[in-house]
């Protein structure tokens, strides 16, 4: 499972390049999402509608599975100012695109931007 996860992170290295636009980069987030649940063997939620206009998403999550899993159905770059700091190491190594312009500019390029709040197990 580390040699898968640790290629899919090579992958998506080279799969961004400066130029990505917000679409690009969601898209690119998307499809590492899909390929890190598959390689731990965490089934994806699939069936979900990907909205009409581009625009903010929120969520509440209690892992970085459910994360991981929401990002697998839509094509989403995450805000990641608000994740535990586990939680964003974690999708910088696995090569997840994050946001990295303001939401308004990646709207404005056509790409949904998720907002996460942590939730603590209960």
């Amino acid at each position: 499972m580390i040699r898968k996860l640790a290629g899919l992170a090579v992958d998506a290295r080279y799969a961004i390049s400066p130029s990505s636009c917000s679409v690009e980069r969601a898209i690119i987030a998307q499809w590492v999402a899909k390929n890190a649940l598959a390689a731990t063997g965490v089934p994806a939620c699939v069936g979900t509608t990907e909205p009409t206009q581009p625009g903010v998403l929120y969520m509440q999550a209690n892992s970085l599975t459910a994360l991981l899993s929401a990002i697998a159905s839509v094509p989403v770059l995450v805000d990641a100012a608000h994740l535990p700091a586990r939680w964003r190491l974690a999708l910088r190594l696995l090569g997840v695109p994050a946001l990295d312009r303001p939401a308004k500019v990646a709207i404005a390029e056509g790409a949904s931007v998720l907002t996460v709040q942590h939730m603590l197990a209960a």
